[in-house]
């Protein structure tokens, strides 16, 4: 399964916990805000570990802990990834452009004006 990401991401791949799935749910616009993430984590937890990465409420929610000990914390390795939730609320899952939320059958996402129209099948602009 860790075929499917690009070389940016592997690392991410292989520090999710044992248990959990392989899995990077969330759209390749987010791909670069991963992989800048990944890296200032990698730079304050160097033996981080992840358990979940996926879009909700059209937000990054990334789920890690600095260590593999149930009771590590780190303020800085907190405030990185609430960081980078907070830039996913403005950057399009699709394609990486400036974006905002939108409401579409009922899901909220985070999209650029293009592909929201696209998602609401329309070929223009909301």
């Amino acid at each position: 399964m860790t075929e499917e990401h690009p070389a940016e991401l592997q690392s991410i791949i292989k520090r999710i916990a044992p248990g959990w799935p392989e899995l990077l749910e969330v759209g390749v616009g987010w791909y670069p805000l991963l992989a800048k993430l990944d890296r200032k984590l990698s730079h304050i937890a160097p033996h981080y570990v992840v358990q979940q990465v996926k879009s909700k409420y059209g937000a990054l929610c990334f789920y890690a802990d600095p260590s593999a000990e149930p009771a590590s914390f780190d303020i800085a390795f907190t405030d990185a990834i609430r960081a980078a939730e907070w830039e996913s609320t403005e950057t399009c899952e699709e394609c990486g452009a400036p974006a905002r939320q939108y409401v579409i059958r009922m899901w909220l996402s985070t999209l650029c004006a293009r592909h929201a129209a696209e998602a609401r099948g329309r070929h223009s602009a909301p």
